[in-house]
């Protein structure tokens, strides 16, 4: 498979899995680069409803199950996201409230 067939049916693949988790794409902007899919802009959803860290947790647990895909880079302007082999943080940007989630760490939510 040639690396841009592989580019864009990664990059197809991400926006299905964004708009599966009802992401606003107009918000995010996203390109594969090798084994690296880059995130940048605002990670919202399409209604009112704020993301939650299991959300957050489930898209980047698909986003990373994806074939070829080693590593996600997050520069977003409401979240901070660090994807780490064995280690996932979340900190909300902005607000009264930062979330911190990492992997194996229970949501008191859940």
């Amino acid at each position: 498979m040639s690396d841009e067939f592989f580019r864009y049916e990664t990059n197809r693949r991400v926006k299905q899995i964004l708009v599966s988790h009802n992401i606003d794409v107009t918000r995010i902007n996203y390109s594969c680069v090798k084994r690296t899919i880059h995130f940048y802009g605002s990670l919202s959803k399409l209604t009112q409803e704020d993301l939650s860290l299991p959300n957050i947790e489930a898209l980047v647990t698909e986003l990373m199950s994806l074939p070829h895909i080693s590593n996600l880079q997050f520069d977003l302007d409401n979240w901070f996201i660090s994807a780490e082999p064995g280690e996932l943080n979340i900190t909300k940007v902005g607000g009264k409230s930062t979330e911190k989630k990492q992997k194996g760490e229970k949501d008191e939510s859940e």
